[in-house]
């Protein structure tokens, strides 16, 4: 079966357009409301944020790959997996750290005291446990406290998928976590406290986890599908079934999501919006045509820079906003600050990515030299 699964690089490639185009919508709203094509544009693009959510399962996926049968790789030690995760993301997210703290600093769009305290919680992943520093400096960068997060419960969370098997950990992650959500979301009503408390964990574990855990779910279940060979896809190794399960969620979870989301509450809300994107991903990924596009190298190089797309994009909007707005209708500046800001993260994430593999570089090179 072949090592990389590319229809994951095609996925991850769109669901990073998602929340750029949603993040181009947040600093020019009025962009998307004033347009030829009418609000339904911005409608669409305030949907991006849900990139979020397929990347929540990929990342799930990714990371239990590796051990999703019993042929794979044992677990590694805690303090092992640790090293090795924090070690692959931690050297973008701290030059990116540097680069904005810099850039707020010579903006003066902070003062010194609120900016260090805000990069304080950042470096230690700490924001999301935060509510007024949740999005400051970078907003996007809240996802980072929830990426520690789910490394720091992966290899808990394996070992209970190995010990129950992926369907009853994958149900127990999702009756535990979103039964809290209600219940909670019910506390917030009557206690300001709760109502708090309910807000920071949207951001957090418990709330989010069932997105990561259907993704370790999937990657053991299609491993095991890919790897019998037997009714499955060459391309995708899908059953033609789940293809066809995929189709019927997508199906009838986005229209009711589209129709309802607004008038449900959160918890229920965020349910049928996860269901919509896993059957939309699903569908996807079971997709020959995504695994083609997946291999190929512009695409691929894509995906491969989309953490660091991430972590540089969203202060090139907002600063490009500020500096367009005053000067041109909004939906022109919504064009010009797509077609300037795309390129140049894409141009600072494959600049950040090098400097990091030349710092990984050297550093392996003083250790060949001791």
């Amino acid at each position: 079966m072949q090592r990389r699964v590319t229809q994951i690089e095609s996925i991850r490639v769109l669901a990073m357009a998602g929340i750029f185009f949603y993040h181009l919508w947040t600093v020019l709203p009025e962009g998307g409301a004033q347009n030829p094509f009418g609000p339904l544009l911005g409608d669409i693009m305030s949907q991006g944020y849900l990139g979020v959510v397929v990347f929540n399962a990929i990342t799930g996926f990714v990371l239990t790959l590796p051990h999703a049968d019993p042929g794979g790789k044992p677990p590694l030690a805690f303090f092992d997996f640790f090293r090795r995760r924090f070690g692959r993301i931690v050297p973008q997210y701290y030059i990116s750290l540097a680069l904005w703290s810099l850039v707020a600093l010579v903006a003066g769009t902070m003062p010194f005291a609120a900016l260090g305290a805000c990069v304080g919680e950042k470096i230690v992943f700490l924001q999301t446990f935060d509510p007024a520093r949740f999005f400051c400096l970078v907003p996007a960068l809240w996802w980072m406290g929830l990426l520690a997060q789910f490394y720091l419960a992966f290899p808990l969370l394996l070992r209970l998928f190995r010990a129950v098997g992926p369907r009853r950990a994958a149900v127990a992650c999702l009756c535990g976590s979103w039964g809290l959500w209600l219940v909670l979301a019910l506390a917030a009503k009557a206690n300001h406290t709760a109502a708090i408390f309910d807000y920071m964990l949207y951001f957090n574990l418990p709330y989010r986890l069932p997105e990561f855990a259907l993704g370790m779910a999937f990657a053991m279940a299609w491993k095991a599908r890919a790897a019998a060979g037997e009714g499955v896809a060459p391309a995708t190794g899908v059953p033609a079934s789940w293809r066809m399960a995929f189709a019927v969620l997508a199906y009838f979870s986005l229209p009711l999501a589209i129709l309802f989301k607004n008038a449900l509450p959160m918890p229920l809300a965020h349910i049928l919006l996860t269901a919509a994107c896993v059957g939309v991903a699903g569908t996807l990924f079971s997709w020959p045509r995504m695994a083609t596009w997946g291999a190929k190298p512009a695409v691929a190089a894509a995906a491969a820079a989309s953490y660091s797309f991430y972590l540089l994009h969203q202060p090139l909007l907002g600063y490009g906003a500020d500096a367009l707005r005053a000067h041109m209708p909004p939906f022109a500046g919504m064009l010009v600050l797509c077609c300037v800001s795309l390129p140049l993260s894409a141009a600072l994430a494959r600049w950040q990515d090098r400097l990091v593999a030349y710092l990984e570089s050297r550093g392996k090179a003083r250790e060949g030299r001791k």
